[in-house]
């Protein structure tokens, strides 16, 4: 069955923008999840060490109070010589209302003024209440009584983590943004490529089928207005030129009808390859100019080749096509142009012309089927393009360059399925 081209264009590039969303969206989550578990395994760590922390002091506090109310303890500076003073965490000492009485390591220097100027003291309350809500506060007894409250905050290796921490993760929040925007802007760059390749196809595209049209209608016009001067020259002839201007006429109804079918589905029926392809060769032959009688155009086909379902107009237009190019190939010395038919498989026929012309190079093999490109300086590269499209997406077959040679020749070939199920 034939596909259309635009739609199968249209699905591809939906494609492509799907499967570049969907990388994107990839990206992203694998980069969150990733930055996620980060934060979690980090917090993990920090309230390990936090509970380890807080465990420690809960121990030395619990032995320190054991030791003062143990009646030979005499001592009381040990805690804060041993437990306050040897901490290298903010801590405060509170006495039994909450009240500040001792700290360190925090950003007030321990006063030696009684009382403590009430903007100090301010301060301090507010540190002692932010510390409660990350660690809660140790009381510490005396003889079934409340001496005081052992208020502390973290400790300089958990805030570091923390610092760390969260410069790790901002900094992996900005590289998804920038990864984000990365992608988005090859998207955008990606589909306006696209979107310009398309367009200058399509401007290829028009400006090759105008001149095409042109070009195909000129030489049966042509004909028509040398046999109507004919005509008035000489009125006792016009049974001599009504049989060529039919020719010319049917000629011209031949490419009305093949303009008239490209962009949508034609109807294929079974067809004789092999009488189309005796035509279209007979047809070059009665037009090979004077000083191309050199070039010869031959066939090998076998009598008994089987039917195709091939659109007759459009597939005559194919082989014209390749001819003309072989032809071009050729240009003024002598040479050979071969139409063969050969069998690949009982469900596949085969369709070369071979042509002992200029060749092609090998940079220019993957383009000569783009639109637009020709290596004629006249050319305007849509002669095969349209052969292309013309075989493989109405007919489900394939043309392809078989082999080329510089200064050696071309092999187009022409793979189609035989109508046998």
């Amino acid at each position: 069955m034939a596909k259309n081209i635009y739609r199968f264009k249209g699905i591809f590039k939906s494609f492509l923008f799907v499967f570049a969303v969907l990388i994107t969206l990839g990206f992203s989550v694998y980069t969150y999840f990733f930055v996620d578990n980060l934060q979690k395994q980090t917090r993990s760590l920090i309230k390990d060490l936090q509970n380890q922390s807080r465990e420690f002091l809960n121990f030395r506090v619990r032995i320190f109070e054991e030791s003062i109310n143990n009646e030979s303890f005499q001592d009381l500076n040990f805690f804060f010589d041993e437990v306050i003073q040897q901490a290298d965490y903010p801590i405060i000492y509170t006495d039994a209302n909450m009240v500040p009485q001792y700290w360190r390591n925090i950003d007030i220097p321990q006063s030696t003024i009684s009382p403590v100027p009430p903007d100090t003291m301010q301060h301090l309350e507010k540190l002692v209440q932010k510390y409660e809500t990350m660690n809660p506060a140790i009381p510490i007894s005396y003889q079934g009584q409340v001496l005081g409250y052992y208020v502390y905050g973290e400790s300089p290796l958990i805030h570091q983590l923390r610092l760390v921490e969260s410069d790790i993760v901002s900094q992996l929040r900005g590289l998804l943004i920038i990864e984000i925007i990365v992608i988005a802007l090859f998207i955008l760059i990606g589909y306006a490529g696209f979107h310009s390749i398309k367009k200058s196809e399509e401007r290829y595209i028009w400006v090759g089928m105008s001149k095409e049209t042109a070009h195909q209608l000129g030489t049966p016009l042509s004909s028509l207005i040398g046999w109507l001067e004919y005509i008035k020259s000489s009125p006792e002839r016009l049974s001599e030129a009504i049989p060529e201007l039919e020719k010319d006429l049917k000629r011209l109804k031949i490419i009305t009808n093949r303009f008239s079918q490209i962009g949508s589905i034609p109807d294929l029926n079974p067809e004789n390859l092999r009488e189309i392809v005796c035509d279209t060769v007979q047809y070059f032959r009665n037009r090979l100019p004077q000083k191309n009688g050199r070039v010869q155009i031959d066939t090998e086909l076998e009598k008994d080749m089987p039917l195709v379902m091939v659109n007759k107009d459009l597939f005559s237009w194919v082989l014209e096509n390749l001819i003309k190019n072989a032809l071009d190939a050729v240009g003024d010395k002598s040479g050979r142009i071969l139409v063969k038919e050969t069998r690949l498989n009982e469900r596949q026929i085969c369709i070369e012309v071979n042509d002992t012309g200029k060749g092609i190079n090998s940079q220019d093999k993957k383009n000569i089927f783009n639109p637009g490109f020709s290596t004629k300086k006249r050319g305007w590269g849509l002669g095969l393009s349209l052969a292309k499209r013309i075989i493989e997406d109405y007919h489900g077959g394939k043309l392809t360059l078989k082999e080329s040679e510089v200064d050696a020749g071309s092999t187009f070939r022409i793979v189609l399925n035989t109508d046998k199920s």
